[in-house]
């Protein structure tokens, strides 16, 4: 058999305390790469508040924590990773160094943040790139300012009065396209980045939780679709999501070329103190009157499994078998197993949406497992 390269990922992290030494951690100790998303900047004493729906923080000890949990790096490209300004992405920065986590995904400036990590396992060289499009005003990375890698979306909203007079209060139809030159700066990069390694993984930050989207449209959202397919072009490898506070299933998208690349939409949360925990996410210039609550799936996380191995034809790496591993949110955030009964569900779920965008998958001991057609 060749040589496998493992890669675990999850979704969100956000923490106010440190986590249970015991928490769920799959195959995460066992791989040889650990992924997973910054979800909130790390300062001590934050300055103003950006004026913005919630806004999150996590005390100084969080690189600690990461660097116990044996974490190899981290994406920063985020709707919160300026909640509390300029400071708490440099702070974020700096504990994060200190503490040997690698990051990507933001910077002094735009360049900066859209610098990979590089990543060498078995003489193979891995990229890692952040980029978001949940992108609140003035988070943006420019040539001359501080921010986070993006692609901001356009919407726009399609309202038939017939509907409108049969049943007022129907939402509009939302239409999301991606900026257009911002769309071509995350392309250029990627092609760029596709020289320097064997393998590219781009994290997005991206979609919509489940309880913010229109019941009558579909859960994944255009632009994503949109992005998905222009960046499979460019030398992607695999698209590892999330945002969504709820882990989706995954869509197998193909280049021109006939390559196969698996888009994972959103991973869920993996440890996340802020929605659980009283007074967690600050909220005082809250002003719209929107039912903000929790669904089921709120409460599911996973973990991707990525089984790498070299590719005879082109000697780089490539994904032969992709697995996510069900697991459940305690009643503060953390993951835990569950019960087979309640892996089985969240398989079960994964599997159906996969199934439904025309990739095949099994369900394999409470698992959802993809394998690449030879």
């Amino acid at each position: 058999m060749a040589k496998q390269i493992r890669i675990a990922a999850v979704g969100d992290i956000a923490v106010l305390h440190e986590p249970k030494k015991d928490i769920w951690k799959g195959i995460w100790e066992e791989a040889d790469i650990r992924l997973a998303n910054l979800e909130a900047p790390i300062i001590e004493n934050p300055g103003a508040p950006a004026d913005k729906l919630v806004r999150m923080k996590q005390p100084l000890k969080t690189g600690e924590w990461l660097r116990n949990l044996k974490t190899t790096a981290v994406s920063l490209a985020n709707n919160h990773m300026l909640d509390w300004g300029v400071p708490g992405l440099e702070q974020t920065c700096q504990t994060l160094e200190a503490a040997g986590i690698k990051f990507t995904g933001a910077g002094a400036n735009f360049e900066e943040s859209r610098r990979p990590v590089f990543l060498k396992v078995d003489g193979y060289t891995i990229a890692f790139l952040s980029w978001s499009s949940t992108v609140p005003p003035g988070y943006q990375a420019l040539n001359n300012r501080p921010g986070i890698a993006s692609v901001r979306i356009k919407s726009y909203f399609q309202i038939d009065s017939s509907i409108l007079d049969e049943q007022p209060g129907t939402p509009p139809y939302i239409q999301t396209v991606p900026v257009e030159d911002e769309l071509i700066q995350l392309e250029e990069t990627l092609e760029q980045v596709r020289n320097k390694a064997d393998f590219v993984i781009l994290s997005m930050h991206w979609g919509v939780p489940p309880q913010w989207s229109s019941v009558p449209q579909d859960p994944i959202a255009e632009y994503q679709k949109i992005v998905s397919k222009r960046v499979v072009e460019k030398g992607v490898d695999v698209i590892v999501g999330h945002h969504a506070h709820a882990p989706f299933g995954f869509e197998e998208y193909f280049s021109s070329q006939g390559k196969s690349v698996p888009v994972l939409y959103s991973l869920g949360n993996y440890i996340f103190h802020p929605e659980f925990v009283p007074g967690g996410m600050d909220k005082s210039t809250f002003h719209v009157p929107y039912n903000m609550f929790m669904l089921p799936e709120n409460h599911q996380s996973c973990m991707a499994e990525l089984v790498l191995e070299e590719d005879s034809a082109t000697g780089r790496l490539s994904i032969e078998q992709m697995v996510i591993h069900p697991a459940m949110l305690d009643e503060i955030g953390e993951p835990v197993e569950g019960s087979a009964e309640q892996r089985q569900q969240v398989a079960e779920r994964l599997h159906r949406f996969t199934q439904k965008r025309g990739t095949i998958t099994e369900l394999v001991n409470q698992k959802v497992v993809w394998k690449r057609k030879k």
